[in-house]
């Protein structure tokens, strides 16, 4: 089963059935022989909306750019041994007394946080790419700390959070991080064929976030990413899968508008 079937395995029926009440005839003939795979859904989505809005070619472009944010969760990969660098971007972190903002997940300023089991396991897999290959290593902070506390790793790079004009810790969102390496490395060309490290669910968005940002960027084939989740992470939408793959499906469809407008 590929990668994009999986994800689709448990959900097709309840929204394709949904789907159907508006376009009834297209149904059978979309999926017929066909599995509910991510292409049938999509030229469903293209016969659902071309219904509503009666505009096909607007049906096709949207259908489309909601299919690559929605239904592709697949990322490119290369050798591990083909890595120049490793770029590795945190998926939450933990509070010690609890009190963050439930909005931004950033701590009063009271206390130092903790980089949490999910970031400890990012930086078991940006060691074991350091194992097979000598890489210069950038990572923020919550990575950095546990490859210099459990792998005795000490020349990474580590990214912070910033401070704002007002005095309080800006914390850097996944292009934050990406604009900060290129910067720290003087061009994304000096970063040379770079290895992303990130969750399996944040790791194509920050694949195509360091592109975006110059880099040639890819997931190093031999090395499993986490897809576990901690409930006690300090920023709520890292806590559980659902609620992160909706606020990481709103960031890539960010991305896209984004890259629309650009194209106007």
């Amino acid at each position: 089963m590929t990668t994009r079937r999986a994800l689709l395995a448990g959900a097709p029926a309840g929204l394709l059935a949904a789907q159907s009440a508006f376009a009834p005839s297209a149904l059978a003939d979309v999926l017929k022989g066909d599995g509910g795979d991510v292409e049938a859904l999509e030229r469903l989505m293209v016969e659902t909306l071309d219904e509503e809005l009666g505009d096909r070619a607007v049906a096709r472009r949207l259908a489309a750019l909601i299919t690559e944010a929605g239904f592709r969760w697949e990322y490119p990969a290369f050798p591990v041994r083909e890595a120049d660098s490793v770029v590795a971007y945190s998926f939450g972190y933990r509070s010690k007394t609890g009190k963050v903002d439930a909005n931004t997940g950033l701590s009063d300023g009271a206390e130092t946080p903790e980089p949490g089991p999910v970031n400890a396991l990012l930086a078991d897999a940006v060691q074991a790419i350091a194992r097979v290959r000598k890489v210069r290593v950038y990572a923020q902070w919550e990575i950095a700390q546990v490859l210099a506390a459990k792998h005795g790793m000490q020349d990474v790079v580590p990214i912070h959070p910033t401070i704002g004009p007002d005095g309080k810790v800006v914390y850097l969102s996944t292009d934050g991080v990406a604009k900060a390496i290129v910067a720290h490395a003087g061009s994304a060309q000096a970063l040379g064929k770079v290895a992303v490290v990130g969750h399996r669910d944040h790791v194509k968005r920050c694949v195509l976030t360091s592109q975006a940002n110059g880099m040639t960027a890819a997931v190093a084939r031999e090395v499993p990413l986490p897809v576990v989740y901690d409930p006690q992470s300090a920023q709520p939408w890292t806590r559980r899968r659902d609620a992160y793959l909706l606020t990481d499906l709103t960031a890539q469809l960010s991305m896209i508008r984004n890259r629309v407008i650009a194209e106007l």
